[in-house]
């Protein structure tokens, strides 16, 4: 991936849906020659767009208010295949590879932490090759990965890309909203013509629909990235055990820092979790003493390093960090 295509990737970060036309006028790059660009990363796993249920109370029918991650502990040489059964998944919307003594990572959505915990244990603990799971449920989610950005543009770039407006909190999702969300799950980017095909309305209906869907609080859309083919080479997650009366205060500001990909207060020994992307695994000592150094009296428990993603937000990822793949939300079991 060179400058003109991490930059294309930030710009859609911003902007998901900008038209061609615009997003060549802040770029200085032709639209036809964007459009390229876009289809070959999209074609070759590079980059991928998903749409995704944000304010997960509000989704009547489909809830997905209870989440966790749920360690897996793996029997020897079983790693894969576990991976392989886990990705069919719709509860499991990431899988990731880890050091340390469990194998796996999972993040999982259900609508209550009774449903949570029964999917673990009666559908996620049985599955051949799994000697344990330990499950640490959120308390609330700070920041996750649809505010992470590349830095690849101007800040005067970010600007022309940035909404004016703040986002619609008001309506919460209806029916309609739904069958937008499980159309755009697989690519947010889809054409309004395309969507107007799916849904049997017309083109400008489709687009009025989208642009509520897009402006709403309850529906997050994201451009992902294969992190280590764009020079994100390591990925960890760190535990941390913060004061409680410091914890909302120090939550939101490692939650500001821009390795931050998730920021999350947890049900467990630790009562902070912090996953970061960093270009050097020596990247992480400076990342620790800046943690060290802005918070004490904050300790870290434990930290992981993820060597390999093999799903995000449903998305399937190689070996690589190409997608290659997706299973929705919706699908069964």
């Amino acid at each position: 991936m060179d400058e003109t295509d991490l930059a294309l990737v930030h710009a859609l970060q911003l902007q998901p849906r900008v038209t061609w036309a615009r997003l060549a006028r802040i770029l200085d790059v032709d639209a036809s020659t964007l459009t390229r660009r876009w289809a070959r990363l999209s074609r070759q796993g590079l980059a991928w767009f998903s749409c995704y249920p944000s304010n997960t109370k509000d989704w009547t029918g489909h809830a997905w208010e209870a989440g966790a991650l749920v360690e897996v502990e793996c029997l020897p040489g079983w790693r894969q295949a576990v991976m392989d059964h886990l990705m069919r998944r719709a509860a499991v919307w990431n899988i990731d590879a880890t050091s340390g003594r469990r194998d796996l990572m999972l993040t999982m959505r259900a609508p209550s932490i009774a449903d949570l915990d029964n999917d673990v244990v009666t559908s996620i603990a049985t599955i051949d090759g799994i000697r344990a799971t330990r499950t640490h449920f959120f308390r609330s989610v700070i920041r996750e990965g649809s505010s992470w950005r590349l830095n690849a543009l101007s800040p005067q770039q970010q600007r022309e890309l940035t909404p004016a407006s703040a986002r619609e909190g008001r309506a919460r999702p209806n029916t309609r909203d739904l069958e937008l969300l499980k159309i755009l799950g697989p690519d947010a980017r889809l054409p309004a013509s395309a969507v107007a095909e799916q849904l049997g309305c017309s083109v400008s209906t489709a687009s009025r629909w989208l642009e509520r869907l897009v402006d709403s609080k309850f529906t997050s859309i994201r451009c992902d990235v294969a992190h280590y083919i764009a020079g994100w080479r390591v990925a960890a997650t760190l535990w941390l055990d913060v004061p409680q009366q410091d914890l909302r205060t120090v939550a939101a500001a490692i939650a500001r820092l821009p390795q931050i990909r998730l920021c999350a207060t947890i049900g467990s020994e630790a009562n902070l979790v912090a996953q970061v992307w960093l270009h050097r695994l020596e990247d992480l000592d400076q990342f620790e003493t800046l943690l060290a150094t802005q918070f004490s009296g904050t300790r870290v428990l434990d930290r992981w390093i993820t060597p390999r993603f093999a799903k995000r937000l449903g998305h399937i990822i190689g070996h690589d960090g190409r997608q290659t793949g997706f299973v929705s939300f919706f699908a069964t079991p």
